[in-house]
C-alpha cells in the first residue's frame, strides 16, 4: 500500500464517525407549529423537528409580530402532514434543540413542497440542495402563495427587523 493509498485510508476512517452520524427518525406528526416545524412522535419519544434548507412566513409568537402568510404556511404543512406518518433524515441540531432535517411523506420530499407550493423560501443561508432554488424561481414566476404579494420579506429579513 502507497503513502497516499494510507493518507485516503486514514481520513475515510477518521470522517466515517461523521458520515454515520445522520440519523432517520420515523414516527407520526402530533404538531404542526408552524410552516416549517413540526413535533413527531416515535415508538419511544417525542421529536421536534426543523425542516431543513427552508424557512417560511413568521406567525405572531412570544410577543413577536406575524408575518403576512405566516397563518397560510403553517396550515398548508399541516394539511400536508398532520396524522400522518413521515420519515425524517435529520441533519443536525439546532440553537433550540431541534432536530432538522429534510421530511418525507412518501416518496414526496416535504421541504421541496414546501417551497414549491410558494408556502417557504429556500433558506439560501443553509441550503445544499440545488434542485430547490429553481422550484423557488418557479413559485415566484407563477406567483404562488406567499409569492403573491407585492414585496414579500424573507423571514431571516423580517425576524431581523422586528429584535
Amino acid at each position: 500500500m502507497t503513502i497516499s493509498n494510507l493518507k485516503s485510508l486514514a481520513l475515510f476512517l477518521a470522517l466515517l464517525p461523521t458520515l454515520s452520524h445522520a440519523e432517520t427518525i420515523k414516527g407520526n406528526v402530533i404538531r404542526v407549529s408552524d410552516g416549517d416545524t413540526i413535533t413527531v412522535v416515535t415508538a419511544v419519544k417525542k421529536v421536534t423537528i426543523r425542516l431543513a434548507q427552508v424557512d417560511a412566513p413568521e406567525i405572531a409568537h412570544f410577543g413577536n409580530p406575524a408575518q403576512p402568510f405566516g397563518k397560510e404556511s403553517g396550515a398548508y404543512l399541516r394539511n400536508l402532514v398532520n396524522g400522518k406518518s413521515v420519515r425524517v433524515e435529520v441533519e443536525n441540531v439546532d440553537q433550540y434543540g431541534r432536530s432538522v432535517g429534510t421530511i418525507f411523506l412518501g416518496m414526496m420530499n416535504v421541504n421541496a413542497k414546501m417551497v414549491e407550493s410558494g408556502n417557504a423560501w429556500v433558506y439560501r443561508q443553509y441550503a445544499h440542495d440545488t434542485n430547490l432554488i429553481p422550484l423557488e424561481n418557479t413559485a415566484k414566476l407563477q406567483r404562488r402563495g406567499l409569492w403573491a404579494y407585492s414585496n414579500p420579506i424573507a423571514p431571516w429579513d423580517f425576524r431581523k427587523a422586528n429584535k
